[in-house]
């Protein structure tokens, strides 16, 4: 599977499944991981392997595939997470945070000094510009493990199939759905009938 993917340029984002009708993505729960806190563990890529992969330029964990494994298991990869930087967003934060990454650049050797990403000090070679951390927003306030924050009538996290604004957006998915098999029953039918 990961035969067929670039990972030095894929961006989950243009992976996602969308509603044909609508263009909206099938599930609003993304995941994402915070390059800059990630320690390059393994863990989540070992466990989730057709979620995460290890971005060789960083050594850090990336999602390539949006939901690629069964939730049970991506729930487990990021549960095993020792520096809980993997965090759920909405579609529309992943796209700002994955393109927002495309420049980004981590000074990977602060993490063993004193974890600041905007030190000058210990660089070689003259200054260097890195990149703040991308602010995310499973990283503000107080919230529910990776809450969006975006209140729970929405949250993603609400419980796998639970969230009544998910569930009443899947009915109406799946009424399309249906009504377009309908049509596509009725227009056979009437061929049928016109011959």
């Amino acid at each position: 599977y990961l035969e067929e993917v670039d990972l030095a340029t894929v961006e989950s984002h243009t992976r996602v499944d969308v509603d044909k009708e609508t263009g909206d993505p099938l599930r609003t729960q993304m995941v994402y991981v915070d390059e800059h806190t990630c320690i390059g563990c393994t863990n989540c890529a070992m466990i989730a392997q057709s979620t995460f992969f290890m971005h060789e330029e960083h050594g850090r964990a990336r999602v390539f595939q949006q939901w690629g494994d069964d939730d049970e298991t991506i729930q487990i990869a990021i549960e095993t997470c020792p520096v809980d930087c993997i965090h759920y967003v909405p579609y529309e934060e992943l796209v700002r945070l994955e393109e927002e990454r495309r420049d980004q650049n981590i000074n990977f050797k602060a993490r063993l000094v004193n974890q600041s990403e905007n030190s000058m000090s210990h660089q070689v070679g003259g200054a260097v510009r890195f990149t703040a951390p991308q602010t995310i927003s499973g990283n503000m306030g107080s919230r529910c493990n990776n809450c969006p924050s975006r209140g729970c009538r929405d949250c993603p996290m609400y419980g796998v199939g639970k969230n009544p604004e998910f569930e009443r957006k899947e009915k109406e998915r799946q009424a399309r759905i249906e009504r377009g098999r309908l049509k596509r029953e009725r227009d056979a039918q009437q061929k049928r009938a016109e011959l």
